[in-house]
């Protein structure tokens, strides 16, 4: 697949190897000798994932917390290290590698392992581009959205983590649960292949098959639970961990490739295991993290912020979609336009406070006069489309007065007005206690005082008497298969809501005639 690796590592042999064997892995390859080069390295090649040789000093390590510390999206690293220097492992790990690997890990576990990281970067990055201007002004960036577990997490305190504990070998090599549930104030439940017993979704589930022997002919069988694993309601979203013995290469290559999030092949000691598993949960709690607030910017781009109802964008697709339903079923289409009326006096009288409590309310009257499968957007500021399909002038007509009646027949309570807001809602009649003048409105300013629906007299709160005008228009299967634009359906409701205004308002009008 794609990507763009660097490689770091000072011996040209090494990346001469490496250059080599990853060749038919990835789409580009940079190297650079330097570690303490890395940073701008990064800045200028942008690479998916940095391979960085850890030498035989600290200043690989160096380089490494250098470049977890860096402001900008820092990519994935996997370290390699010196078999001889067991505890640069940990090291790596707790300066933020995303993996460590010995030098002579096998080529097919390395390339796997890339694969795996190039897969999983590309998923972040399909969430939240590199270039996140665009997300920002829309609300919907993230903190610097990397792949790095060290990443942080929202503020609020995460739910304890779920963790699974598949024992699949003869003899299990990761750490008791009582362990795990220490480390990551976790719930952790141990079960057997092809039992998943019920609860909350697994975070993580960590399959331990170090006790596994050979590699292909057994490995098939802790495959098949991988992919057991991923048909599972509890675990086919959670990250997983699987540990093989040393001669399981073929079978760790092929976990990586299908989807295993995190494969340790050979002896690992307990604080590494504990290490991982912390980083994969918290790794997959960021990738949610940036999912959901994917998802509630993609719901909140088609839904009207105040009211809660559909929003133009969504009404305009909806429609298309009713319109062709109503051509394949042979039925009918129609469209309301509802507008309330005088409704800019009460903003101008009550505050737009009351204005919005007022649409807030008119939204949920008109949600309740209505068929699951009817759609309701609010498409302007006082103004609301209602689409009724499977329904023809006659029934239509009938909800419209529904409609129109829900809004007229129920006053709508406002809280009293207070401070600033009550004195100067009492101006005109303190003016007239007093003698006093009321002051002239502007010519931009909108009604007089006494214009409109009622108002509240000495700053008392008084109900407001609201009604809406309706315009409808229907139109049959056969008008919208002979080519009947929705633009135009919309059009002569439009027109027919002018006419219910003409006609003195809180009247439905249809497209053929008035009230």
């Amino acid at each position: 697949m794609g990507g763009h690796v660097l490689i770091v590592d000072r011996d040209p042999a090494r990346r001469a190897d490496l250059r080599s064997g990853l060749a038919l892995t990835v789409t580009r390859l940079t190297e650079v000798a330097d570690p303490a080069d890395l940073i701008a390295q990064v800045a200028t090649q942008r690479p998916d994932v940095v391979l960085l040789d850890l030498g035989e000093d600290d200043t690989g390590l160096d380089a490494l917390r250098r470049l977890r510390a860096w402001p900008k999206d820092p990519p994935p690293v996997i370290a390699l290290a010196d078999p001889a220097r067991p505890e640069v492992r940990l090291a790596s790990l707790h300066a933020g590698a995303e993996d460590v690997l010995h030098r002579d890990t096998p080529l097919r576990i390395l390339q796997a392992r890339l694969r795996s990281f190039l897969r999983q970067r590309q998923d972040v990055l399909d969430i939240v581009p590199r270039d996140e201007d665009s997300f920002a002004w829309s609300g919907l960036a993230e903190a610097p959205a990397s792949f790095a577990h060290a990443l942080p997490l929202p503020a609020a305190p995460p739910p304890r983590a779920q963790v699974g504990l598949l024992v699949a070998g003869r003899s299990g090599a990761s750490p008791p649960p009582e362990f795990i549930a220490r480390l990551l104030e976790a719930d952790v439940t141990r079960f057997t292949p092809g039992s998943e017993p019920d609860g909350p979704d697994f975070d993580l589930v960590v399959v331990d098959a170090a006790g596994t022997r050979g590699d292909l002919t057994e490995g098939a069988r802790v495959l098949s639970m991988l992919a057991d694993l991923r048909g599972r309601q509890r675990s086919r979203n959670a990250a997983i961990l699987v540990l093989l013995p040393s001669s399981a290469v073929e079978t760790a290559a092929l976990m990586l490739d299908l989807g295993a999030n995190d494969v340790v092949v050979g002896a690992i000691a307990p604080r590494e295991i504990a290490l991982r598993v912390h980083a994969l949960v918290s790794r997959r709690r960021l990738h949610e993290t940036l999912r959901t607030r994917l998802r509630e910017g993609i719901q909140a781009s088609v839904t009207d912020p105040l009211t809660g109802l559909h929003n133009r964008r969504h009404a305009e697709a909806a429609l298309r979609r009713l319109a062709d339903l109503a051509r394949l079923s042979g039925r009918g289409l129609s469209v309301l336009m509802l507008d309330l009326d005088h409704f800019k006096t009460i903003n101008d009288h009550h505050g737009h406070a009351a204005g919005d409590h007022v649409l807030v309310e008119v939204g949920r009257r008109l949600r309740a006069g209505l068929r699951p499968n009817d759609l309701l957007a609010r498409v302007g500021g006082e103004e609301f489309l209602v689409a009724l399909p499977d329904s023809g002038p006659d029934e239509a007509r009938l909800v419209a007065e529904r409609l129109r009646e829900a809004v007229a027949a129920q006053p709508f309570p406002l809280e009293p007005p207070s401070g600033a807001r009550a004195a100067l809602l009492a101006w005109p009649e303190r003016a007239r206690d007093q003698g006093l003048r009321s002051p002239a409105p502007s010519w931009d300013a909108g009604p007089s005082w006494d214009a409109g629906p009622s108002r509240p007299a000495r700053g008392e709160a008084e109900p407001l008497h609201v009604t809406a005008s309706v315009g409808l228009a229907s139109a049959t299967s056969g008008q919208l298969a002979a080519g009947l634009a929705l633009a135009d359906l919309i059009a002569r409701a439009d027109r027919a809501l002018y006419q219910a205004k003409r006609a003195g308002r809180n009247k439905v009008a249809s497209a053929s005639g008035a009230a």
